[in-house]
């Protein structure tokens, strides 16, 4: 799919989208900024009163050589500098070349038009050149005021409605013997004024709906003839808005390389770190366990040994030394307590002590629960004298 636009300004742009069949599935008219161009190859049609068709004489000259030995061709012809004007080169027959003379301040102007409202353009055609191409004729197309003719493939001019009598009869003139068959005229003007006296015998075809449809159904890039040259072509456009980061992007490319480079030195020597700690350990592991015969995991088999070594723990308790120090929090907190004696065994820890009162006892037992996060189990409680002699079971909680 294809969209074509006729950017005449802004605020004042017409569109059309067309299928690879050539079926329109979107036309509109109105500002620039709504035309949705999201996926679509963008042809943009501007007005050709802004931009001058010509040939140019340069023999000798090789296409990569045009741009600096045409606009020196066609000095004379040119009333500004040509300095500020852009030069976009089409068909070369001998040694005579086609050209389309554009300012710069109207380059730069349809661009930022065009990219302020998010639109990027493929090819940029004057007008007249987008008009229906006929074999030994012409095409004419009235907007208004204004006339747009093409009299070929990359020839065509735009005169207004006061001097369309005079342009007409010099351009005749000029052809001579090369009159065309025939002159087809599509009038788009909403004005009731009459066509003036042209001197030619006119075909009228029926003109509807929007000029740009008929541009868009006649395109052709072959006889084109695209602006987007030079400095303004896409690729040229892409380096000019990357050319002031490149330094940046070779210093990026520079720091990305060494630190790549640092890191597989790092990988390297950390590899061969990792080496000599596992050998290490294995040794240290030989020496400490003398009677082990087979070290598949030297780091592995140190901890379980360490762990047994520490009382070990069981799937429902915890290791000795866990469940004395956290037990032994809440003994020392208690006013009146003795510990008579302690044994553990696979992860139970007995627990023979005396308290003041049975109140007391139930407050300890509370406290290791709550605070310590212990299972408790009063196994035998009994007073004797002033003083209650009781055996408890602690083993970690249950997760």
């Amino acid at each position: 799919m294809a969209l074509f636009i006729y950017l005449e300004s802004a605020d004042n742009a017409s569109w059309i989208k067309l299928a690879a069949d050539g079926t329109a599935k979107d036309r509109g008219q109105g500002p620039l900024a709504e035309i949705d161009s999201s996926g679509e190859r963008v042809i943009v049609f501007v007005p050709g009163d802004e931009v001058l068709l010509c040939q140019a004489e340069v023999p000798g000259q090789k296409r990569r050589l045009l741009a600096q030995a045409v606009p020196y061709a066609l000095e004379e012809q040119l009333i500004d500098d040509v300095e500020e004007l852009h030069f976009a080169f089409g068909a070369i027959s001998g040694e005579e070349v086609r050209v389309a003379v554009v300012s710069h301040a109207r380059m730069e102007s349809w661009l930022d038009m065009l990219r302020d409202a998010g639109i990027e353009a493929e090819q940029i055609i004057p007008d007249v050149l987008a008009l229906p191409l006929k074999e030994n004729g012409w095409h004419l197309l009235r907007l208004d005021n204004r006339f747009l003719l093409r009299t070929g493939p990359q020839t065509g001019l735009v005169f207004d409605y006061d001097n369309a009598g005079l342009t007409l009869e010099a351009l005749l003139a000029e052809v001579g013997d090369a009159k065309p068959d025939s002159v087809k005229l599509q009038d788009f003007s909403e004005t009731a004024e009459p066509l003036p006296e042209l001197n030619l015998d006119l075909l009228e075809e029926p003109a509807s709906g929007l000029p740009v449809s008929v541009m868009a159904a006649a395109y052709d890039e072959k006889n084109s003839l695209n602006l987007l040259q030079g400095q303004y072509s896409r690729r040229e456009r892409v380096s000019k808005y990357w050319r002031p980061w490149r330094a940046a992007a070779a210093l990026l490319a520079v720091f990305v390389v060494v630190q790549f480079t640092i890191g597989i030195v790092d990988q390297q020597r950390l590899s061969t770190q990792s080496d000599e700690l596992i050998a290490e350990i294995e040794q240290v592991y030989r020496q400490t366990f003398p009677e082990a015969r087979k070290v598949v995991n030297a780091k592995v088999q140190m901890e379980r040994a360490l762990k047994s070594l520490r009382g070990g723990s069981s799937a429902d308790g915890g290791s000795f030394t866990e469940l004395l120090a956290r037990a032994g929090e809440q003994f020392k907190d208690s006013d009146r307590l003795a510990v008579e004696r302690l044994s553990y065994k696979d992860g139970l820890l007995d627990v023979s002590l005396k308290v003041s009162d049975l109140q007391q006892l139930d407050q300890l037992k509370q406290r290791l629960v709550e605070k310590a996060g212990l299972s408790v189990e009063i196994q035998s409680a009994s007073s004797k004298g002033n003083q209650v002699e009781a055996r408890m079971r602690i083993k970690g909680a249950a997760s």
